[in-house]
């Protein structure tokens, strides 16, 4: 049977070479019969008829060839980088092997190309010939060289016989009266046969592993052709296999990075995207995260080449496959910013300041890290010094212009949570202010007079909690701690001042007692480290707030008196928020505008003192 085939192949490639010569000769009938150079009879229906006529030669046929033995070839090689896997991966099995090579290995296996079936029931062109169909893997890459080279030195064979005029003159050399195929030419036609056949490959590739198979690479997670995409970067550097095999897996490679860059980003931004639509989802900032460190290691793998590690000549960079990479790592990074300015501000609003601090201390920490990690290599030297080709130079300074946006949206990012912070101290006044107004005593009790020593008021505690102790189980960040602690309590004089809340002896006592309670809470707060609890003793609001209340608990004309330098503080040193144990200004100095917070004080009656003399007496 196979017999019968070849005979039959033979048969037809040998009519299509005396066509073609007797379709060269026909060329010369204009001129023959008179017709005037470039005259043709032709339908304006077809376009391809008004081309000029050219002769069909060796070359020609060779082209026609190669288009059509492309896509075989290319199953062809997938065996062969099947095995060649295979036995990489054994050898690596001594060492351990990771999920990686599953991927790999689904990504070159039958599943990667039609059944075999289909691939020996498709038609055959006449112009595929020879002993020409060997069913089965090649075991390695120069097999299947050697078989193509054959198949060209068939096709030579046949035309030295059938049409040589084909070949032309300094191709055909008669030794002894015998004619033979010079071996300049020869090496010339092998040569250029290999250059057209894998340069188809290359082409073809692409579209075989990722969208002709019957199960495609496309259908799988962008992963599966990311590591496919590395393997076969580690692969070709130690490779011993010729160079237009090479620049067909580069053309593959290349293929499948831009197929990585799309996909895995449309698929990392929809879920970030959908996940920032979620109330309070934590999952979001993961989302992001793993977006930008995917976007950051496919920047950073063009940044290399096969030969360079690093200051690759921008002439072998990838240019044209990192320019939608750092279009979406650009757009990627400023919609991170908007969504962590966005989300902290709803959550501030809400005082969830668990979530806000998950975002600000955490996410966009992780998005950071990440960024750090970006290698964008400065080529403004080489771009100005010139000599670059027009599309090299047009795609680095694309390149440069994104680099500089990339750059100027990282700084942004990295300033995000300073303004989230701020956005959190202004909701916190709002909320302070708001819970004050709820919580805080009626006016009248503190005109009252009464003869008991006060007590801490509940309010005071329940402020704290509702407000201060969230934020001091969320976050140890002392700064931000503090900060609310001020704003809480700055609040707290602002709800007083402004309500004209006028206060008799006793009520300023009560106020004093109350503000003094804040810096108890904090000594006997459990979640408060020591540290912490140290630097909010220390909180000059708090001097401020004692301040206050001390300036109402005096009398008309009274003058502020300076502590005694010697006199020690008799809080437990540990606890007390002077440094140095000693206070040598006293809390009323802590307090602007005195004359105002004096006028809040109600008018003390002389009867009233007196009593309290005659009582004690």
């Amino acid at each position: 049977m196979n017999g019968v085939i070849l005979v039959y192949v033979i048969y037809i490639t040998q009519k299509c070479l005396l066509i073609s010569t007797t379709f060269n000769q026909c060329l010369h009938l204009d001129t023959k019969f008179g017709l005037s150079k470039g005259s043709v009879v032709c339908s304006n229906t077809c376009p391809y008829l008004m081309y000029p006529l050219r002769k069909l030669s060796i070359t020609r046929l060779l082209q026609i060839i190669a288009q059509n033995r492309a896509e075989l070839c290319c199953h062809k090689l997938i065996d062969c980088l099947l095995d060649t896997y295979k036995y990489y991966d054994n050898h690596d099995d001594d060492n351990g092997s990771d999920n990686s090579s599953v991927e790999i290995y689904r990504a070159l296996t039958r599943h990667m190309s039609p059944p075999t079936n289909n691939i020996s029931e498709r038609p055959k062109s006449p112009v595929e010939f020879g002993d020409l169909e060997k069913r089965g893997s090649f075991v390695n890459m120069d097999e299947l060289i050697h078989h193509e080279e054959e198949n060209v030195l068939d096709l030579l064979t046949i035309a030295l016989k059938i049409a040589p005029s084909m070949l032309g003159n300094d191709g055909v050399r008669k030794k002894k009266g015998e004619a033979k195929i010079s071996s300049q030419a020869r090496t010339k036609v092998l040569d250029y046969y290999q250059q057209i056949l894998w340069g188809e490959v290359g082409n073809f590739l692409e579209h075989i592993i990722l969208w002709w198979g019957a199960v495609p690479l496309s259908t799988r997670p962008p992963h599966s052709s990311q590591h496919l995409r590395e393997w076969i970067n580690q692969f070709l550097p130690t490779a011993d296999i010729p160079t237009f095999i090479a620049s067909a897996l580069s053309c593959l490679s290349d293929a499948l990075g831009v197929h990585v860059t799309s996909t895995s980003w449309d698929q990392h931004f929809r879920l970030a995207l959908v996940g920032s639509k979620s109330t309070c989802n934590p999952d979001t900032g993961r989302l992001f995260c793993e977006m930008l460190h995917d976007l950051t290691l496919l920047s950073n793998q063009c940044e290399i080449t096969t030969e360079w590690i690093i200051g690759a000549p921008l002439e072998e960079l990838p240019l044209v496959e990192q320019i939608p990479v750092l279009h979406r790592l650009d757009h990627s990074v400023h919609t991170t910013r908007l969504w962590a300015i966005t989300e902290t501000k709803r959550l501030a609003n809400l005082w969830n300041v668990e979530s806000f601090f998950l975002i600000t201390h955490c996410d966009i920490i992780n998005c950071l890290s990440h960024l750090t990690d970006l290698r964008l290599t400065d080529h403004t030297l080489e771009i100005d010094k010139g000599g670059l080709g027009v599309h090299v130079e047009v795609c680095a300074k694309m390149r440069a212009k994104l680099v500089s946006e990339v750059k100027t949206n990282i700084e942004k990012l990295k300033e995000a949570p300073s303004h989230c912070v701020d956005c959190l101290a202004n909701v916190c006044r709002t909320i302070s202010l708001a819970n004050l107004q709820m919580i805080f005593p009626p006016t009248r009790i503190w005109s009252l007079s009464k003869d008991d020593p006060p007590s801490a008021s509940h309010y005071v505690e329940k402020f704290l909690e509702q407000i201060l102790t969230p934020v001091l189980a969320a976050t140890e960040d002392i700064q931000i701690s503090n900060m609310i602690l001020r704003i809480m309590c700055q609040s707290w004089l602002d709800h007083i001042y402004i309500n004209k809340i006028k206060f008799s002896q006793y009520g300023a006592l009560q106020l004093l007692t109350d503000f003094a309670y804040v810096s108890t809470w904090i000594i006997n707060c459990a979640i408060i480290s020591q540290d912490m609890r140290k630097a909010m003793l220390k909180n000059e609001v708090l001097r401020r707030c004692e301040g206050v209340g001390r300036l109402l608990l005096r009398s008309p004309g009274e003058h502020i008196k300076m502590n005694d330098k010697k006199k020690k503080q008799k809080d437990d040193p540990e606890n007390s928020p002077k440094s140095d144990n000693t206070e040598l200004m006293p809390a009323e100095m802590y307090v602007p505008n005195q004359e105002q917070w004096l006028e809040l004080r109600a008018t003390r009656r002389r009867v009233f003192i007196t009593s309290l003399c005659c009582n004690d007496v």
